[in-house]
């Protein structure tokens, strides 16, 4: 047979799968799946349909008429977005099991649906730093679609999530800026997809979602129809403009795409006092790694989340303090409950080393 194919937009490389398939055919989109085994089917067609719906309100408008994942076997455990078309193993999504804080099915359907976007409407350039604008960006989309579909606890997992992966595979002595990574040293994988999604992700914070969205917006809209592909340092002079305080989005793109920082923060000489009919809460936070970064320190009560709902007998009280390298400051705040923890950056916001530690249980 001779079949030919005719786009309704342009794309820059694509690919042919075949097979003998199921078809679920959702709102947006289309799950091409083996019927031997049709777990999470539901849960990928939700997560495609969303990633179609609110990439393009977040993004740019979605040029093609169709998008589809093809599941293969698990003779290779990965997954990759072409335009229009998802090849995706069995291994990876449609045979795992949804745990808290490894969503697995959900995390990478959302990752290869964010190629249509980053790296298919938007084809970065191939010098250092451009896989970046592929990798960490489709990370950084996946963790706003958690929230968007699984609320403030799927996404402050995911966050966490790629915080160890890169807390445990980085290589201190040898990574590199954002901007030189080129996938040829240890450690760059982890730079490019967990510490790149989450810099977008502390972007976002520092812009304000809409300017920053805005910036997103503009960056893809001047980069896609255009043959000069863009890298790192287009995308920070684009989303600069978009800055109400340029000097401090200077400040936050030199630590963040041009050098290497990673905060790590412990909590120090933590008292309470109960004074009246609230506690008052004392201390020291010190950042033991680099990069100066504001941080929120919590007095909490409780466990925060019921499942994917919020706990209504959670309490919390906060502040704010911005911590350089080796630099030690002080904190108190007034509760009106007597909390059982302290917390270091409860929202998870800021990018971190050892998570863990900067926790205080009374």
């Amino acid at each position: 047979r001779v079949v030919r194919w005719e786009t309704d937009h342009p794309v820059s490389f694509f690919n042919v799968a075949g097979g003998r398939w199921k078809i679920k055919q959702g709102k947006h989109s289309t799950v091409y799946y083996d019927a031997q085994h049709p777990y999470n089917v539901e849960q990928i067609s939700e997560a495609l349909d969303a990633a179609r719906v609110h990439y393009a309100r977040w993004f740019a408008p979605y040029p093609w008429q169709e998008l589809r994942i093809n599941e293969f076997a698990t003779l290779a455990t990965y997954a990759q977005g072409f335009p229009t078309n998802i090849t995706f193993s069995e291994g990876i999504g449609f045979l795992t099991k949804e745990q808290p804080g490894a969503d697995v099915a959900f995390m990478v359907t959302a990752h290869e649906a964010a190629h249509q976007w980053w790296g298919n409407i938007l084809v970065p350039g191939e010098g250092p730093g451009g896989n970046v604008l592929s990798e960490g960006t489709a990370h950084f989309s996946t963790g706003l679609l958690f929230e968007q579909v699984k609320g403030l606890r799927g996404r402050i997992e995911f966050f966490k999530l790629i915080e160890r992966s890169y807390n445990e595979n980085r290589s201190p002595d040898s990574e590199r800026a954002l901007i030189w990574i080129d996938g040829t040293q240890d450690g760059d994988t982890t730079a490019t997809y967990d510490k790149g999604g989450w810099v977008f992700w502390m972007l976002l914070q520092h812009l304000g979602r809409e300017n920053a969205l805005d910036g997103f917006r503009t960056f893809i809209a001047k980069y896609a129809a255009s043959d000069d592909h863009p890298v790192i340092q287009d995308f920070v002079a684009v989303l600069r403009e978009f800055a109400k305080d340029k000097p401090a989005f200077d400040q936050f793109a030199e630590q963040w795409f041009f050098k290497v920082v990673v905060p790590e923060y412990q909590l120090l000489d933590v008292q309470k006092k109960k004074i009246g009919a609230s506690w008052k809460i004392t201390g020291h936070i010190k950042n033991l790694g680099s990069g100066t970064m504001p941080v929120e320190i919590a007095a909490t009560k409780h466990e925060r989340f019921i499942h994917r709902e919020r706990n209504p007998d959670y309490f919390e009280t906060k502040v704010s303090r911005t911590i350089g390298p080796d630099q030690s400051v002080t904190f108190e705040m007034d509760c009106p409950f007597e909390p059982d923890q302290i917390v270091v950056d409860p929202d998870v916001l800021v990018l971190q080393l050892n998570r863990k530690n900067a926790i205080h249980t009374f």
